[in-house]
């Protein structure tokens, strides 16, 4: 008996549509019919707002989740660092495929030909998001940091529009839209730490869905699974989001043990604490908590509270 089809709900953009074309290939390699439903998400209609002003948790995911659990579609795929730490009732990460690059990368204006670290006094990065913001200006506090939002493509138009000498993007994101060749450089911790789940894929189905839970077993992986369980319970300690800058990457030793290194910034970059976490990949939310509780007791439970007392989404430059 022939398995019924399955609908896949995905947000418009072109790599949202990219991300969902893999996990749509992976279950027609299995037989499976899959029809794709394009759903616009509040983060979607407000691309002109800065993501902390609109002050919302599952931006680019609660149209999705209430398509969900109205069983309008099947399954849904996410960027994962967009998925909120606590997932709505019903609902459940069915399947976390390997991660891509977790990093950040400098994509540079055309007439610049250096690396981030050759940027001139005063150079103008653009960057949507604020942990990148943090991070830059406690790495180069001469930089000025500039908001941008919209598509991938339409960051890059308005990089040569606007004249900036660069902005910042995720590796993982060009290399899935066969962007690679605008990658000047992969940016290293010392500059920027990822994301929570940065480079990694979330797709979500009702809880009580087994027949879609059992066709995404095969893509599981595991380690990668670990380390993003570790980085999104060491935020939800934090009782972070998209308006605070932390950063957190997490990765798994051949023998099993799960490494995670965490930092939160304050918004004008003057301060930040970070630290290392070791521990068992069976046990990745106890490793992410234990490093939560560490730099909250190090002085990031400061940096958290002055953070969501600002009343801008967007930090202030720091004093020349």
């Amino acid at each position: 008996m022939a398995r019924p089809t399955l609908t896949l709900g995905t947000r418009g953009s072109v790599l949202a549509r990219r991300q969902a074309a893999l996990i749509r290939s992976f279950l027609e390699a299995q037989g499976v019919a899959v029809q794709v439903e394009i759903i616009r998400t509040t983060g979607d209609r407000f691309q002109e707002v800065p993501l902390a002003k609109i002050g919302a948790k599952g931006l680019f995911t609660k149209e999705l989740d209430q398509a969900l659990l109205e069983g309008r579609i099947d399954l849904a795929v996410h960027s994962l660092k967009d998925l909120p730490t606590e997932m709505p009732e019903g609902l459940v990460i069915a399947a976390i495929p390997e991660r891509a690059s977790p990093w950040d990368a400098f994509v540079a204006h055309p007439a610049f030909s250096g690396r981030v670290e050759d940027l001139p006094r005063g150079a103008v990065i653009a960057t949507s998001s604020i942990r990148r913001q943090a991070q830059l200006r406690a790495w180069r506090p001469d930089l000025q940091v500039v908001p941008v939002r919209g598509n991938v493509d339409t960051r890059l138009r308005k990089l040569e529009a606007e004249k900036w000498h660069g902005l910042i993007l995720a590796e993982a994101g060009l290399q899935r839209l066969g962007l690679q060749e605008r990658i000047r450089q992969r940016l290293a911790a010392d500059i920027l730490m990822p994301a929570v789940g940065q480079g990694a894929l979330g797709v979500v189905c009702a809880a009580d869905n087994q027949q879609v839970r059992a066709l995404l077993e095969a893509l599981h992986h595991a380690p990668t699974a670990a380390a993003v369980r570790a980085e999104r319970a060491f935020l939800h300690a934090l009782q972070g989001g998209c308006q605070v800058p932390v950063a957190a990457l997490g990765t798994v030793a051949p023998d099993g043990t799960l490494v995670l290194r965490g930092r939160v910034v304050s918004l004008d970059g003057r301060r930040q604490v970070e630290g290392v976490q070791r521990g068992s990949m069976k046990t990745p939310e106890a490793v992410g908590e234990a490093l939560a509780r560490r730099l909250l007791a190090q002085g990031a439970q400061l940096i958290l509270e002055e953070t969501r007392e600002a009343s801008e989404g967007y930090a202030p430059q720091r004093p020349r």
